[in-house]
């Protein structure tokens, strides 16, 4: 099998996608790739590389239905995820609208950790930030997700070639509270089940391929 046709199965084809696999292949010249920022999944870094090649970049839209358009996201474990929100968050000068009022103290403290902070968050309150919301709800109508490791590969498959070293990581969160304990990332991961689940599913896409290719 030559390693164009390996790339097909890289792809973690989404299920709610309004498009088949089969149709996604078959006309994969014919439509337009678009991309899905989900929030804190690389997208600035990922929007860079996107300019240079001329694709299509929706942002922080969620896709709607449109049979010109093969749309496609990156996302990554939904726990480093909210980790790497709240990093950047408390990076800011002073907190968004959607932070806790009664946690807005702590950017006045810098020496009040991170897994401090999750502990005196609400479940609503770490569902409740925005643009962030869950990588399920940023995926809907997405007819490809991904990781970022397999976005040269994906964009090779459509046609796209790039040198990775050309594109530095950009936003990247400043990590100087501290991490988060394992007992607030159990809770966490069971807050964003769904998107835990999801994220498994196309890592495991990536490991079986790697497998048969070994």
């Amino acid at each position: 099998m030559e390693i164009r046709a390996i790339y097909i199965f890289i792809l973690y084809i989404n299920m709610y996608s309004t498009s088949s696999f089969s149709d996604l292949i078959k006309n994969k010249d014919k439509k337009e790739l678009v991309f899905i920022h989900t929030p804190k999944c690389a997208g600035s870094y990922i929007g860079n590389i996107l300019s240079y090649l001329k694709i299509k970049n929706l942002g922080h839209h969620q896709a709607v239905p449109n049979k010109k358009y093969i749309y496609f996201t990156v996302i990554r474990n939904p726990v480093e995820r909210f980790e790497s929100l709240l990093n950047y968050r408390l990076s800011e000068e002073k907190p968004r609208i959607d932070w806790p009022i009664y946690l807005s103290y702590v950017y006045h403290d810098k020496y009040i950790g991170l897994d401090d902070i999750v502990s005196k968050m609400s479940n609503e309150d770490i569902l409740g930030f925005t643009p962030f919301k869950t990588i399920n709800y940023w995926t809907k109508n997405v007819d490809i997700i991904i990781i970022l490791d397999n976005l040269p590969k994906m964009l090779e498959y459509f046609g796209y070639k790039y040198d990775v070293n050309l594109f530095k990581p950009v936003n990247v969160s400043n990590k100087t509270r501290g991490t988060i304990s394992q007992k607030n990332k159990n809770r966490i991961g069971k807050l964003f089940n769904d998107d835990v689940e999801l994220y498994n599913k196309v890592v495991s896409v990536n490991e079986i391929i790697v497998k048969r290719r070994g």
